[in-house]
C-alpha cells in the first residue's frame, strides 16, 4: 500500500507532520507518491529545517510569495531564508509563518502541501514543547509520528526530545524505560500528537522504522494502546521506509482481532 493511501489523501491536502522519529522520510515518500500520480506537491515547515537534498528550493518573500512560487514547478521544497552556521546540520531553513502557508494551502498552487510543524533534533520520539507544533488551521490531515525503536531504551534525551514532556504526560519517569503504552499514550494525547490539530482534520498516528517483524509487532501494541485512548483517531499506519512496509491498523481490526481472541 502507498503511504498516501493509508492516509486517506485525495487529490487534495495540506498534511502536518508532527513528533520524531521519521516526518522527513515520509514527506519524502509523499513527495515522489504525489509527483508520479502527477500531482503538485510542495514540501515546507513551519519551523526549520534542513532541506530536502532531492528538490530544488524556493526561499520567498512573504510579501510577494506568488510571483516568486508561479515562476517554479513543483515538486519544490518552499522556505523563507537560509539559517546561517546551523546546529548539528550542514545547511538549514527558516520556515513560513502558519499564516502563510494557510494561504498556499488555500489558493491552489499545490495539490498536496507538506508540512513539517515542529522539531526533534533527530531524536526517535518526542512531546511538543511551549508553541509548537504549528499546525496551520488549514490542514487537512495532521500525522503525529514516532519511531518504534524509542520502545525498550530509557526516557532521556539520547533518543527522546523533551523526555520531560513526555513524562507529565505518561505513567514513566525520565530514566525509565520507554513502553508502548508510553508511546501511543503521546501519540494522541491533547497535550500529545494531538496539541493543535485542527478539530476538522483528520488525525492518522504513525509508526516508523518497523524492519523487522518484532518491530512490526510492537507498532501494533503502540498503536492498539493509542487508539484506545482517543475517539478522535480511527486508525494508524505502520512504516518501515528501509524494508517498504505500509500497514493501516484500524481500529476496526483491533476490535475483530479481541473479539477473535
Amino acid at each position: 500500500m502507498h503511504l498516501a493511501a493509508a492516509l486517506g489523501l485525495g487529490s487534495s491536502a495540506a498534511v502536518a507532520f508532527v513528533g520524531a522519529g521519521g516526518k522527513k522520510t515520509a514527506m519524502g515518500q509523499l513527495t515522489v507518491e504525489g509527483t508520479d500520480e502527477r500531482y503538485d506537491v510542495g514540501y515546507t515547515t513551519t519551523t526549520a529545517m534542513p532541506p530536502p537534498s532531492d528538490l530544488p528550493l524556493t526561499l520567498i518573500d512573504p510579501d510577494a510569495w506568488r510571483a516568486d512560487l508561479e515562476a517554479h514547478d513543483p515538486p519544490i521544497a518552499v522556505a523563507r531564508e537560509e539559517v546561517p552556521d546551523p546546529a548539528r546540520v550542514d545547511r538549514k531553513v527558516r520556515g513560513l509563518e502558519a499564516s502563510i502557508v494557510e494561504q498556499l494551502s488555500s489558493v491552489g498552487l499545490f495539490d498536496w502541501l507538506l508540512i513539517k510543524a515542529d522539531g526533534a533534533r533527530r531524536r526517535e520520539f518526542k512531546a511538543p514543547g511551549d508553541g509548537e507544533p504549528v499546525v496551520p488551521s488549514t490542514a487537512s490531515h495532521v500525522v503525529p509520528v514516532a519511531s518504534v525503536t524509542a520502545v525498550g531504551e530509557p526516557l532521556t534525551t539520547d533518543v527522546v526530545h523533551r523526555p520531560e514532556r513526555v513524562a507529565d504526560i505518561t505513567d514513566i519517569n525520565v530514566g525509565e524505560t520507554i513502553t508502548p503504552d508510553a508511546v501511543g499514550t503521546v501519540l494522541t494525547h491533547p497535550d500529545g500528537g494531538l496539541r493543535n490539530a485542527p478539530a476538522g482534520a483528520s488525525v492518522i498516528p504513525l509508526i516508523n522504522k518497523a524492519d523487522t517483524e518484532p518491530q512490526q509487532r510492537t507498532a501494533r501494541d503502540v498503536l492498539t494502546y493509542s487508539l484506545s485512548q482517543t475517539k478522535r483517531c480511527s486508525q494508524g499506519v505502520i512504516t518501515s521506509f528501509t524494508s517498504d512496509i505500509c500497514e493501516v491498523v484500524s481500529e476496526a481490526d483491533l476490535q475483530e482481532a479481541e473479539s477473535d481472541g
